[in-house]
């Protein structure tokens, strides 16, 4: 087989994937989609659809699989399980293990040229971007430096509890637009919620920030790519209305 023929799948791929993420649902108001933009990234991952609440169909086969997905990495069985995950990360699950980190680091009091000074000295690569990581989430963002992450998956799990059959879509959407509210409340603009998320999933991962084949380089690059399509969550005014 030809180069040129794989590189032609390769792109057909690529758009067949594409189409299926902004698949548009004439009946997704533009609050829910507005939410979907909360875990975009994600979604993206995952081959869902940004433009769907839950990012698929509401059937029984996604059923199971939200289930197993929810037991397998959240350790989550029942709605009660679910409830209490939602209102951790809605109240910040690892945000306060950063703050925690950048107060024993020193970095809370520190100038850039302080922070540099001591990263000098950081022989272990792996942990010096670990401190950097911290570094730049609390400079931009001080006691919210990786809210992003954690609300961003509150939003997540709301739907996905729908999917699940944990909630109905009324209590789904309830909840998730307002963690919406609480996200529009903490950042200024989708850039900043994005950054947080970012910083907070390379903090979670303790990512190699510098690979660029890495899960975190992956993420940034599908951020970007967000950003720039017309047809994304994104486009949509920050401080839209997310009260109905």
């Amino acid at each position: 087989m030809s180069n040129k023929y794989l590189i032609f799948i390769f792109l057909a791929i690529s758009l067949s994937l594409a189409d299926m993420a902004y698949a548009r649902q004439t009946d997704t108001p533009q609050s829910l989609l507005w939410i979907n933009g909360t875990h975009a990234i994600l979604t993206i991952t995952n081959n869902g659809n940004v433009n769907l609440f839950g990012t698929m169909a509401n059937n029984a086969g996604n059923r199971s699989s939200i289930r197993q997905a929810l037991e397998g990495s959240w350790g989550i069985t029942n709605k009660q399980g679910l409830d209490e995950m939602i209102n951790s990360l809605t109240a910040g699950r690892h945000n306060p293990g950063l703050l925690e980190e950048a107060n024993k680091q020193g970095i809370t009091g520190m100038s850039r040229a302080e922070f540099e000074s001591k990263l000098a000295r950081i022989t272990d690569r792996r942990a010096a971007m670990h401190s950097r990581n911290i570094f730049e989430a609390y400079q931009a963002f001080g006691e919210n430096a990786i809210m992003g992450w954690d609300l961003s998956r509150a939003t997540q799990l709301s739907a996905w509890g729908y999917i699940a059959g944990f909630y109905s879509r009324e209590e789904a959407v309830n909840k998730a637009l307002a963690i919406g509210r609480v996200i529009q409340s903490k950042f200024n603009s989708w850039d900043d919620f994005n950054a947080s998320y970012l910083y907070g999933y390379a903090y979670w991962r303790r990512s190699n920030t510098e690979d660029p084949n890495s899960s975190y380089a992956q993420r940034v690059r599908i951020a970007q790519e967000l950003k720039n399509d017309a047809r994304s969550p994104f486009n949509l005014a920050w401080n839209l209305d997310l009260n109905n």
